[in-house]
């Protein structure tokens, strides 16, 4: 059962309330007009926005359908929570027949009095249904409102009926009205309303599905998660019915309807959400259909086409449609999806004839197995996995249903729907054994983080189809998997062994990209990056590839961004990503994404970086897929920690640790180990730093990264010894950091630089420092305006201060504030200001910054500057810790500062 009265959502309506009282505080009386369609959650969210507030006197009243003739009956409400008015008040023994002007004076005095202790909310509640005497009286009221603290808010129904239109005339136009339409709520709101049903949380397509069906209506939603068992509402394939509580209504107008408008309705609810008039006629067999249609439409229950489709039918919601569609008794349905069938014929006709089919039916199954089989070449995994699904269920067989069941599931693990292939595990598991069933299992178990249930189900999935004779694709594909598996683990050497067998055996065409990702990151993992691409380049002669080169840019691109070439990586990745040709696996797509975010990390574009981090993690996490998801949050957590969002790079940081937990592959384990060192970098946290690199003394983990050529662990390793100390140690790191990056061109060369530059400032070496900090700004000039250059002109600006070039020093401390205040990155700014400071300047933008917030951005700041944490904030708010990050950095960066306390210490009006 649900949560005492969940709310989610709103958070952008809940702003707009809240910025209207700031002004109300301010003496600006306001006026808030909220509108929506019933059940759109309108009550709900004036109750949690008064719930929020302080120091505001709310007086609540609420119309009645039952009640719209009951003089005063809404200012009767409004006067329970007044003090006893004083006898001589027209307010302590209202009359049905007072004079609503003079009511409405008396209203007015008594807000006067209350405003005496602060600002005053009053709340109509359907406001369409208030009586006729309240109406005046409260207009009179409105209209009379100057430098009040007053906020009236007022909600009323969409297109409900207003014969007086009081509300509209008098108020729509005033120059203190806001009006605030009301629509559903997001999928995403919906995915955190779910959790407070039996604590499920609903994946997020599943939530997207939710939301199309019901348009985001709150109470359709809920009655939908109360209703419904989490299993149906997760499988994508079962159609989702109307709640109950609009399927009564909807039915009792159907059943008022003659024989023949019902037929028609009915006729057109098998068809689908629309369908032409011709083909509805023609399956319900009526005699006069216009007649029955004219009926059907003036009972609500059916509408004519969008415009561009007059001959067409539709329901005027797909709530209707569903309603009306449940409640077809087996037979009834079962006879009209007959009928449609052979109205439509052909194709058309296929989904009608497996809705009408009871019990196995070879023919048409076999039907569904060859036009999948189409669809599989053509890469179309969702529909062929539908259609296998189907052609499983209409199977007689146990063999040959097990097999189709678990080539649906294969597809859907190539369409990347890993969450909903995850769902059929169970069943597959209990189909007979085969060849494909080990490989499907062996595949979920792989993508979900189980390896050793990967390797016994893919073991288990090749010896049998050795033994079988399986189909050289289906041995190379389930070697191109061992391969993956193989890398995984650190055996690389197995790896190009398994992987070379399956390339040169033929893999499907959705397991190719696999073997060769696999292949390439184990030749890599050697140091054989050259002869990986040499393979490439034969096959694609060969004409194994693609002669337009998408998949060999694609793979040069990762493998620049690995060996430290951002310049090189990023263009390539952000090609292959917009121009991925159809049918690419959601896998491969995610290795790319985070490719990119890492590229455009180390390249200086911080918000590009976040936000292909973020989608990313999204499409990672709705499709359920753990492998590589633990490198998406770490490159997050690089972006989040330069800008000293502490709370949201803390998470992603600790996701980042959890992945490499669950999924123990070197890779993540990398990563992980970098995003933490990179956290205690932005802090400044040398001991922490060196702690988080220990990962890096697993031989199998450091040799593999140094045979990608990554050089980011060992350039955090020599800044965490030298904040140490430890000078000798990180001479001898750093001589191999040169030795490594000495043919590249990107940030790491920089890095080396700059780590020579700082060991030989505590070699007190000044010479050797003044060299090598010169040195370092040449290079600067061919690169863009990264971290890295921006805390070399730093470094740089210390050394000269330290020695008395003040002018040379300014000038260089100014143009890396400049760098790291484009980049918002706090922490490293907040060093370079003090710096400016020590030379007798005050940094620009460090005082007298202008509040100018968005109302999204307002609302956050006064709760962060009241001592709330961001997930306090986003549970308030109803948005994310994320989004609550994201507006803070805008907060951080608009107003020059770098904290919580300064934004609480600087802005002390944002307390109220």
């Amino acid at each position: 059962m649900p949560t005492d009265d969940p709310f989610v959502g709103r958070a952008d309506e809940l702003a707009l309330f809240n910025s209207e009282m700031q002004r109300v505080r301010s003496g600006e009386p306001r006026l808030v007009w909220l509108t929506g369609e019933a059940g759109i959650g309108k009550t709900s969210l004036m109750r949690r926005f008064v719930g929020g507030l302080s120091g505001v006197r709310v007086l609540w009243a609420g119309g009645d359908e039952n009640e719209t003739d009951l003089p005063y009956g809404v200012v009767n409400q409004l006067l329970s929570d007044l003090p006893a008015s004083e006898p001589d008040s027209g307010l302590a023994a209202l009359r049905p027949d007072a004079d609503p002007l003079a009511v409405g004076a008396d209203l007015l005095s008594e807000l006067g009095t209350l405003q005496t202790s602060g600002p005053v909310l009053v709340v109509i509640d359907d406001a369409q249904w208030a009586d006729h005497r309240s109406a005046q009286a409260l207009v009179f009221v409105a209209r009379r409102l100057r430098s009040d603290q007053v906020m009236i808010l007022l909600s009323s129904r969409s297109g409900a009926p207003d014969p007086r239109q009081l509300w509209e005339r008098a108020l729509a136009q005033s120059q203190l009205t806001r009006r605030l339409p009301l629509g559903g709520l997001t999928a995403e709101d919906l995915r955190r309303l779910s959790s407070s049903f039996d604590g499920v949380l609903l994946s997020r397509a599943a939530s997207r599905r939710l939301h199309e069906h019901t348009g985001g209506h709150p109470l359709y939603a809920r009655a939908l998660l109360e209703e419904l068992p989490i299993e149906a509402l997760m499988e994508a394939s079962d159609a989702l019915p109307a709640p109950h509580s609009m399927s009564f209504l909807v039915l009792v107008r159907l059943a008022k309807l003659s024989p023949a408008a019902q037929d028609l309705v009915l006729a057109a609810a098998v068809l689908g959400s629309r369908c032409a008039l011709s083909d509805a006629v023609r399956v319900a067999d009526v005699t006069d259909p216009v007649a029955a249609l004219d009926e059907a439409a003036r009972a609500g229950l059916l509408v004519n086409g969008p415009p561009g489709h007059p001959r067409d039918l539709a329901f005027p919601h797909v709530l209707v449609r569903a309603a009306i569609y449940a409640d077809l008794s087996p037979a009834r349905r079962h006879a009209l999806h007959r009928r449609a069938a052979e109205v439509l014929g052909g194709a058309p006709s296929l989904n009608h004839r497996v809705a009408a089919a009871i019990g196995p039916d070879a023919e048409l199954a076999g039907e569904l197995d060859s036009l999948a089989e189409q669809e599989l070449s053509q890469l179309n995994w969702a529909a062929a996995a539908e259609h296998l699904l189907a052609a499983a269920d209409l199977t007689a067989t146990a063999d040959q249903k097990g097999q189709r069941l678990a080539r649906a599931v294969g597809a859907m693990i190539a369409d990347g729907d890993l969450a909903r292939a995850a769902r059929h595990e169970d069943s597959v598991r209990a189909t007979p054994p085969s060849t494909m069933r080990s490989r499907v299992l062996g595949q979920i178990a792989l993508f979900t983080g189980r390896l050793s249930a990967a390797r016994r189900e893919l073991a288990a999935a090749r010896q049998s189809g050795a033994s079988n004779g399986t189909h050289n694709p289906d041995q190379a594909a389930i070697a191109a998997y061992l391969g993956l598996l193989s890398m995984i683990e650190g055996d690389v050497e197995q790896a190009v062994e398994l992987c070379l067998d399956a390339l040169l055996a033929g893999p499907p065409a959705e397991v190719a990209p696999v073997a060769r990702f696999a292949l390439m990151l184990s030749l890599a993992a050697q140091g054989r990056q050259q002869e990986f691409l040499g393979l490439i380049d034969a096959a694609t002669d060969a004409g194994f590839l693609r002669a337009s080169g998408f998949e060999r840019r694609a793979l040069q691109g990762m493998l620049a961004l690995w060996s430290g070439q951002e310049c090189l990586a990023e263009p390539n990745l952000s090609a292959v990503l917009r121009d991925a040709p159809p049918g690419l696996l959601l896998q491969g797509r995610l290795m790319l994404q985070t490719g990119l975010a890492e590229a455009l990390y180390r390249l200086g574009d911080w918000d590009g970086a976040a936000s292909q981090a973020e989608l990313a993690i999204s499409l990672a996490e709705d499709a359920g897929i753990q492998l590589g998801l633990g490198m998406t949050y770490a490159v997050a957590g690089y972006v989040s920690a330069g800008r000293g969002l502490w709370e949201l790079a803390e998470s992603q940081v600790a996701a980042a640790s959890s992945s490499a937990e669950t999924l123990p592959w070197w890779g993540s384990r990398a990563y992980a180990a970098v995003a933490r060192a990179t956290l205690a970098q932005a802090r400044g946290d040398y001991p922490a730093m060196h702690r988080a690199l220990r990962e890096f003394d697993d031989e199998t983990v450091r040799e593999r990264v140094d045979g990608l050529g990554s050089p980011a662990w060992r350039a955090l390793r020599i800044e965490a010894l030298l904040g140490l100390g430890r000078l000798d140690a990180a001479e001898d790191q750093l001589r191999e950091l040169h030795d490594r990056t000495r043919q590249a061109t990107g940030w790491a060369t920089l890095e080396a630089v700059r780590l020579e530059a700082w060991l030989a400032e505590l070699r007190q070496d000044a010479p050797a420092a003044q060299q090598a900090y010169e040195r370092g700004l040449t290079l600067a000039v061919e690169l863009p305006p990264t971290l890295v250059r921006a805390r070399l002109e730093t470094g740089y600006g210390r050394f000269l201060l330290t020695h008395g070039e003040r002018r040379p020093a300014v000038d260089v401390l100014r143009s890396a504030h400049e760098k790291l205040e484009r980049l918002r990155a706090t922490p490293f700014l907040a060093v370079c200001d003090a710096l400016l400071q020590t030379a007798g300047l005050r940094p620009a933008g460090s005082g007298g910054a202008s509040l100018d917030f968005t109302h999204q951005e307002l609302a956050v700041a006064r709760l962060v500057a009241a001592g709330r944490t961001n997930s306090e904030v986003g549970r308030q708010l109803f948005i994310t810790s994320r989004t609550v990050a994201f507006h803070l950095s805008n907060i951080y960066a608009k107003a020059g500062i770098a904290s919580r306390r300064e934004l609480a210490g600087r802005f002390p009006d944002l307390l109220g």
